[in-house]
Order: structure tokens, then sequence, then C-alpha cells
């Protein structure tokens, strides 16, 4: 069967037609795309269906850690995406390679989205970016959970998941052609058009930097104009 997302490479600007030549020439032989992408939705889901499970009645004072998670995850993927995804900073320049030199070169607006679903290694993050993450925060949710209350630090890291994994999804279907079904959900045009001008090469560092949302570039005055 055809891949349903499989689109013409024709017309591509010839620095990303490079680029994308290259970068399926790199492409391991046994990479799986959709193992790729199920993995960061199958732990993640494990993690927060631990994290309800482990509820013990929860008060309304409790469930605002919800929404001031899901803030806090707002800003921190700003500031991430624009001091580490866009600036050199040692030890983590492979963070800087893989994004601002690899997918910067392969996706550029105008032309932004994927091929087919090998393409999935060059937007999402390494299969094992959610686990790692939900180790370095157990030890915070640990903290708050004895600061706070324990259902507070367990709805903090089954949020925090939640976040990451509706960043996967939505960056993903930014990348996707314009007329696939999911570009249709409400909303996620006026962000992929969004994201896309993040991809001109002449505003990647410092506009549009926000992926889930445009809230907090519009807090910081980073909107492209």
């Amino acid at each position: 069967m055809a891949d349903p997302i499989e689109l013409d490479h024709g017309g591509l600007p010839p620095h990303v037609a490079v680029a994308r030549a290259r970068y399926h020439a790199e492409l391991p032989r046994s990479y799986r795309p959709w193992r790729h992408l199920a993995t960061p939705f199958v732990m993640g889901g494990a993690v927060i269906a631990g994290c309800i499970a482990c509820l013990e009645g929860p008060a309304l004072s409790d469930m605002l850690a919800v929404p001031v998670m899901w803030i806090v995850a707002i800003a921190a993927e700003w500031r991430f995406h624009r001091d580490l995804l866009h600036r050199r900073v040692p030890p983590l320049q492979l963070l800087y390679d893989k994004h601002t030199v690899s997918h910067h070169s392969l996706y550029v607006e105008g032309a932004m989205q994927i091929g087919s679903a090998r393409d999935f290694r060059s937007i999402l993050f390494p299969w094992w970016a959610l686990p790692a993450l939900a180790a370095a925060l157990t030890p915070i949710a640990l903290l708050l959970g004895l600061l706070l209350g324990g259902d507070v630090g367990r709805l903090v890291l089954a949020t925090s998941m939640l976040y990451v994994m509706v960043y996967e999804a939505m960056h993903l279907i930014y990348h996707l052609r314009p007329t696939h079904p999911l570009r249709r959900l409400p909303g996620i045009e006026g962000l992929a058009r969004h994201h896309a001008r993040h991809h001109d090469p002449r505003r990647m560092q410092r506009e549009n930097l926000g992926v889930t949302t445009t809230l907090w570039d519009r807090v910081r005055g980073t909107v492209a104009r």
C-alpha cells in the first residue's frame, strides 16, 4: 500500500533538495517510522496512566497543578527552543546540530511537508527523549509531592508527559501536506503557518519559537511581523 502521506518532492529549493537527498542516503535501513511514532505515546501514556492510578483523591486546589504546569511547560518549550535548539551551548551542541543544522535545512518556509513516513526521524524527538524527560522530572515531582501533597506531584508529572505528547503530535501535523485531514483540526492551520514562518532562516533564531501555542511568543514579543 502506498504511504498515505507521500508527496512529490518536485519544486524544492535546491539547497533543501540536496539536504533531503543526503538525509535519505544516511537514514538507517533499520529505521521503523511507525514504531518511532508510537514509542513516545505508549511510554507517555503508561506514565500518565500510572500517575492517575496512584491518585489518592486530589482536592480542587491540587487540580490547579494541571493548568499551572501547562503554562510552565509552554514557557519552558519557548526557552528550550530559543536557548538550546538555536544556540550551540556546550556540552549540548548535539541539540543545535540536530535542530538548526539538520531540521531547518530540510524544511523551510514554502517547503515544510515531509515526503513519507520515513521522514518522521527528522521531525520527532529520539525515542528515548520522553522516558529520559520522565526520569529527570520524577525527582521534581517527588519533591512537590512532599511539599504540596502526593497528588500534586503525580499531576505535575502526568501533565508534563501529556504536554510532550501534544507537542510531538502537533509538530508532526505541521509538516504534513496542507490537504491532510489532520490539518483541518480547529486552530491547526494558523499554528502551522506560525511554525512555517519560524522556518524562514531570517527569523528562526528569534521569532515564532512556540510550537504548541503562540502564547509565549506574544508574552515575549517574538511573534514574526
